[in-house]
């Protein structure tokens, strides 16, 4: 009955798959495409809410781990075209720079123009010379904490990380506590079912996080 009740919620919220294809639970048939892929794409809305977070000012250098096919480096290329009309400045010159596992999906991002790597994030040797971080990480379990703190640890001091994160993060792993969402800006809610375009119907929000 467990196992019964387990399968229908998985049906409902979508399965919650790590990057590496060998820590993937097995496939079950019938699924969506994006699930059998272990992957749900950043829908436009929530890349916009996230990058709307970021200062172009001083041209930052902008890290996205995990990047897929580029839709949150989209979303920060609309962002530049809409600050360019609305401050009048003529162009904003931030460095991008996108890591990917997939090979296929790196290869949609780098046809778009960006420029991408094709790894695995936590094999990646960090360097603290990043401004920001943005990220939409693997959600299975606890996997995306590994992810954030090792995102960390690409920023220079005083950057920051903003991540879409599942609710539990808040709710059941105490990642993010109730002192920090009493005390700034730590977490903010994204819309219910911003991610059902891409096959799952779990809560997310926006977390910020500073420098290790």
């Amino acid at each position: 009955m467990l196992k019964t009740v387990n399968e229908g919620l998985a049906e409902f919220y979508g399965d919650v798959l790590p990057d590496c294809p060998e820590e993937a639970p097995k496939k079950r048939t019938g699924t969506a495409v994006s699930k059998d892929l272990a992957f749900y794409r950043t829908p436009d809305a929530a890349a916009d809410e996230l990058v709307s977070r970021v200062s172009l000012r001083d041209n930052p250098r902008i890290l996205e781990p995990s990047c897929g096919d580029g839709a949150i480096l989209d979303a920060l290329r609309r962002k530049v075209d809409r600050d360019c009309r609305q401050y009048g400045a003529s162009e904003y010159n931030c460095r991008v720079v996108g890591i990917e596992y997939d090979k296929e999906r790196a290869a949609q991002a780098e046809a778009k123009g960006y420029r991408v790597q094709v790894a695995n994030f936590l094999q990646v040797q960090p360097s603290p010379t990043f401004d920001y971080v943005l990220m939409n990480p693997p959600f299975v379990g606890k996997h995306y904490q590994k992810h954030v703190e090792h995102a960390r640890k690409f920023l220079k001091p005083g950057g920051v990380v903003y991540a879409i994160l599942p609710i539990t993060a808040v709710t059941d792993h105490g990642f993010i506590s109730e002192k920090d969402l009493r005390g700034w800006d730590k977490w903010r809610d994204l819309p219910i079912g911003s991610f059902s375009e891409s096959g799952t119907n779990i809560n997310t929000g926006i977390a910020t996080f500073c420098a290790a």
